[in-house]
């Protein structure tokens, strides 16, 4: 095994420490990098499949009209296939869910000598969870005319 000599090390520990330095600038640096660069995958991700599921559609639609089909309306207009008194429900429960979940999960990893009451975070989304389950149980949904239900 061959030693290097002490006035060999001595040279090279200003490299060494530079070599310190430079992965203390990198690290902090890749990490943001990675986490924008995860987070602009999932967002190209979802729209993509958005992009794909309309392409979709519209070949669907293009192809019964040229066959003479008759299109439903809920082909034509999707959004009215989604009914908004339900969805205030379904996420005013997933609000209060995540409320519920970060309060927890902020009461538990708080590390010593940081801020009590982190865990109050929770109660951002999870109000806004309560208020959208008390919009779904406080807004009636509108009474149909039943001579425009026909149509």
């Amino acid at each position: 095994m061959h030693r290097l000599a002490p006035a060999l090390l001595l040279a090279l520990l200003p490299a060494f420490a530079r070599a310190s330095e430079l992965t203390e600038t990198v690290t902090p640096i890749a990490i943001v990098g990675t986490v924008f660069g995860f987070t602009a995958l999932i967002i190209a991700i979802v729209a993509y499949g958005r992009f794909r599921n309309q392409k979709l559609r519209h070949e669907t639609i293009r192809l019964a009209i040229e066959k003479g089909q008759p299109l439903p309306a809920e082909v034509l207009d999707p959004a009215r296939r989604r009914d908004p008194h339900t969805a205030d429900l379904r996420r005013g429960l997933v609000l209060v869910a995540l409320g519920l979940g970060a309060g927890l999960f902020f009461y538990f990893s708080t590390p010593p000598g940081a801020p009590e009451h982190t865990w109050a975070v929770g109660f951002v989304p999870g109000l806004m969870g309560i208020a959208y389950v008390a919009s779904h149980f406080l807004a009636r949904p509108k009474a149909r005319d039943p001579q425009t239900a026909g149509e």
